[in-house]
C-alpha cells in the first residue's frame, strides 16, 4: 500500500476536515457525496479519494450509524475501484467504529450505479470520448445510456426474476448501488425506501431508481431508468388455473417452463460418484431483510458472501424455503428445502440447496421466524444479524447439475449444488412456514438424460 493510503488513513474523517463534499445522487433516505478536495494521484497511476452515503434521520436510527465514508482507490484506466478504509459516524458525528481494509478487493464500475456517478467525479471523462461537435459527452448522456443498457440487461437479470430474487414475477428497475462501496464485510444494509453489502444495497430488494444531481446549468437530472417491462397477463401461482401447468401460458416470457430441456426441480438419481472439488463457502455475518412474498419467505442478504466452485466465484445473494423440498433424492422427498441464490459478476446464477427435514431446533431458522413481519408483502429489516454459514450442514458433499428458476419465467443455465446432508429443523419450525405456505414446491420435472455428478 503506497504512503499516500497510509497517510489518508491516519487523517481524520470528521468535520473537522476541510472538505469539499459534492452530491453525486441522491433520494429520500440517503445522500451519496464525494470529498473533491481529498482527490489525489495515488501509485500506480490511481486516484484515491473520500466519499460518504448520508442516511436520513429515521433510516439511521435502524441502521445504526448517521453516516457511512470510504476512503476508495480508483483505477481511472480500467474502470474499477477498491475500497481502503471505513469509518462508520453518528448524527453527532462520533466515529463508531473504523475499518481498515488490509486485502482490498477490486470491483468493476458498474453503468447506472452511484458507484459510476462517484467514479466520473474522481476520474473525468477524457476528451477522447467526446462527440463529433467536439465537446465531451455529459453524464447526463452516460446516465441515459447506462438506463437503456440496464433496462436491456433487466430482461435477463436474475435479481429481478421472482422468488429466484424478486417478487410476483414482475421485472422492476432496481435503485443504484449505496453507499459507494461494494465490498462491505459484514455491515448495516441500508434500509429500503420501499416494499441487494454493507457497502451497498443488498441483493434481492426491489428499489426505485434513485435522482442524479442536477446539472450545473440547471438542466433536469439524468434521464430516468428505463420503466419497468409489462408482467405477467396473470398472477402465477402453486395452485388452480394459475399453478404451475399454466405457468406457460401465463406470459409468454414464462416458455421455457412449457419448453425447456432442463428444467428445475428433478428427482436425483444414478449421479456419477466422483472427487467433486469441496464448495468453497466464504459467509460473512450480516444484517438481513425478511419478506412473505406471496410465494415463500425470502430473505435478502448483505454482500460480502461468497460461494467459490468450478472456477467461478458467485456473491449470496438471498435465500428462501420451499415446502415440501421440490428436490427428491432417490425418490425421497423432504420437510422442506432452503435454496441460497448465488450470481457470479457475468450473471451467471448458481444456487445451493440445503434439505431440511424434521428433528431438533435449529437456532438460525428461530432467529428468521422470530422476525417475520406482520403483513405480506412487508419487508422488515430487524436491528439483528445472522452468521448464515450456521445453517451449512458438517457434511459439505453434494451433488451438482445444470438447471433452471423453479418459479416463472422458468430460465435455464443455473447451476444447482444440492447439499447431500440435511439439516435438522423442528417440527415446531416446520409449522411456523405451513403457517404462511404450504405446497409451494415446483413438481419434479425430466431429467432428460441430464449429467448429475455425485460426491463420492
Amino acid at each position: 500500500m503506497g504512503k499516500l493510503i497510509l497517510l489518508l488513513l491516519t487523517s481524520l474523517t470528521t468535520s473537522a476536515m476541510a472538505a469539499d463534499w459534492t452530491t453525486v445522487a441522491t433520494d429520500p433516505v440517503r445522500t451519496v457525496d464525494v470529498d473533491r478536495s481529498s482527490i489525489l494521484d495515488s501509485d500506480g497511476g490511481t486516484r484515491v479519494a473520500w466519499a460518504r452515503i448520508q442516511l436520513a434521520d429515521s433510516q439511521a436510527a435502524q441502521a445504526g450509524y448517521k453516516t457511512l465514508r470510504t476512503l476508495n482507490r480508483y483505477d481511472c484506466r480500467d474502470s474499477a475501484f477498491e475500497v481502503v478504509k471505513r469509518v462508520y459516524l453518528s448524527a453527532q458525528g462520533q466515529i463508531l467504529r473504523e475499518e481498515v481494509i488490509k486485502t482490498p478487493e477490486r470491483s468493476p464500475i458498474r453503468p447506472g450505479t452511484a458507484d459510476e456517478r462517484v467514479f466520473r467525479e474522481i476520474c473525468p471523462l477524457p476528451k477522447a470520448v467526446a462527440r463529433k461537435t467536439g465537446k465531451p459527452r455529459s453524464l447526463e448522456e452516460f446516465a441515459r445510456e447506462a438506463g437503456r443498457r440496464a433496462a436491456e440487461a433487466s430482461q435477463h437479470d436474475p435479481r429481478l426474476i421472482s422468488d429466484e430474487n424478486a417478487q410476483h414475477g414482475k421485472i422492476v428497475p432496481a435503485i443504484d448501488k449505496l453507499p459507494v462501496t461494494t465490498q462491505p464485510a459484514a455491515v448495516v444494509p441500508v434500509p429500503p425506501p420501499v416494499t441487494q453489502r454493507s457497502g451497498s444495497i443488498p441483493p434481492g430488494v426491489l428499489r426505485q431508481p434513485v435522482a442524479p444531481r442536477a446539472s450545473a446549468r440547471g438542466a433536469k437530472p439524468a434521464a430516468e431508468a428505463a420503466p419497468a417491462p409489462a408482467g405477467h397477463d396473470r398472477h402465477w401461482s402453486y395452485g388452480g388455473d394459475s399453478g404451475p401447468e399454466a405457468w406457460a401460458s401465463l406470459d409468454p416470457a414464462n416458455s421455457a417452463c412449457r419448453n425447456g430441456k432442463r428444467q428445475s426441480p428433478i428427482d436425483i438419481r444414478d449421479g456419477i460418484k466422483v472427487n467433486q472439488e469441496a464448495l468453497d463457502f466464504d459467509y460473512k455475518t450480516s444484517f438481513f431483510r425478511i419478506v412473505d412474498n406471496g410465494h415463500t419467505i425470502q430473505v435478502s442478504y448483505g454482500a460480502g458472501s461468497r460461494l467459490s466452485v468450478m472456477g467461478k466465484r458467485y456473491e449470496l445473494l438471498q435465500f428462501h424455503f420451499h415446502s415440501p423440498s421440490e428436490e427428491r433424492v432417490e425418490g425421497r422427498s423432504y420437510d422442506m428445502v432452503m435454496h441460497m441464490v448465488h450470481r457470479d459478476v457475468e450473471g451467471n446464477l448458481a444456487v445451493v440447496a440445503v434439505l431440511l427435514q424434521e428433528g431438533k431446533p435449529n437456532p438460525l431458522i428461530q432467529t428468521l421466524w422470530n422476525n417475520l413481519p406482520l403483513e405480506r408483502n412487508q419487508e422488515y429489516m430487524p436491528n439483528q444479524s445472522i452468521a448464515i454459514a450456521d445453517i451449512l450442514p458438517a457434511n459439505r458433499d453434494y451433488y451438482a447439475y445444470m438447471g433452471s428458476l423453479t418459479t416463472p419465467p422458468c430460465t435455464e443455465g443455473v447451476l444447482w449444488l444440492v447439499l447431500k446432508q440435511p439439516v435438522e429443523l423442528s417440527r415446531e419450525q416446520i409449522a411456523v412456514f405451513h403457517r404462511f405456505h404450504a405446497g409451494n414446491a415446483r413438481p419434479i420435472q425430466p431429467a432428460n438424460g441430464r449429467i448429475i455428478k455425485e460426491s463420492r
